[in-house]
């Protein structure tokens, strides 16, 4: 049992309890019971899911489960048997958590989406993002073939995904102004206005200085060109009169 509950965590020693590998250990019952009372939420308030966890750990009917099988098969062959309607509720959200590989994989794909020229990216954004990778893993597919177009005008999902591109730029712009707005007024109440420091101000620098160093090597490469074209005409003026 030690083996199969080495965590510190309350919570995470309770939703190991739902490991048919432990049924029959009077730890069960306790962790199983524990879990109950966390997720009390979602069991009706007439059901009492601590009457059915001492009876389904002794229960010599249930299937038999080994190491390595697949647990959420197993508690689906339980909740179809109708035997325990409350306890099944509180394995139903236990099994809903997030969890697995998958869990681990998601922290990676925050670290595409969330680096430090979008570390202020909304939750609401991110959650999107979030989906859409997980759709385009879930059915095997690039973004570029889930949205490819079959011929030379645009077909109805692209219209679509048009549609709801604009309509996200125009609202992630209302959005910014209107936070704009809100923080010169708020500055205007205050008295204040933002430091030579501000992150506004370094980002406002950085643009400027961006502006000018294309600048700077647009009119390098004219020169190069002028001085090649001035450079061709000498050697063809020598040719001619030779």
């Amino acid at each position: 049992m030690q083996a199969k509950l080495p965590l510190k965590s309350k919570t995470l020693q309770a939703l190991s309890s739902i490991d048919p590998v432990v049924r029959g250990h009077s730890q069960a019952v306790i962790q199983l019971k524990e879990l109950a009372i966390i997720m009390k939420h979602l069991v009706p308030t007439e059901s009492d899911p601590s009457m059915e966890i001492p009876r389904y750990n002794v229960d010599p009917n249930l299937a038999n489960y080994e190491e390595g099988d697949d647990i959420v098969k197993w508690w689906a062959h339980v909740i179809s048997l109708g035997k325990y309607p409350a306890l099944t509720q509180v394995i139903r959200g236990a099994l809903s958590i997030f969890h697995g590989p998958l869990a681990e994989s998601s922290f990676s794909l925050m670290g595409d989406v969330i680096d430090k020229k979008s570390a202020n990216i909304r939750i609401s954004t991110f959650n999107a993002v979030q989906t859409v990778k997980y759709t385009l893993r879930s059915r095997r597919r690039t973004g570029i073939t889930m949205f490819k177009r079959e011929d030379v005008k645009l077909g109805p999902v692209d219209k679509t995904v048009c549609r709801n591109i604009r309509a996200a730029g125009k609202k992630d712009k209302s959005f910014r102004e209107k936070r704009i707005e809100e923080r010169k007024k708020r500055q205007a109440e205050y008295g204040c206005r933002a430091s030579c420091g501000s992150a506004e101000r370094a980002k406002t620098t950085a643009q400027a200085e961006e502006r000018q160093a294309r600048l700077r090597h647009v009119a390098k490469q004219k020169n190069a060109a002028r001085r090649k074209a001035l450079e061709a005409l000498v050697i063809a003026r020598k040719k001619k009169k030779l």
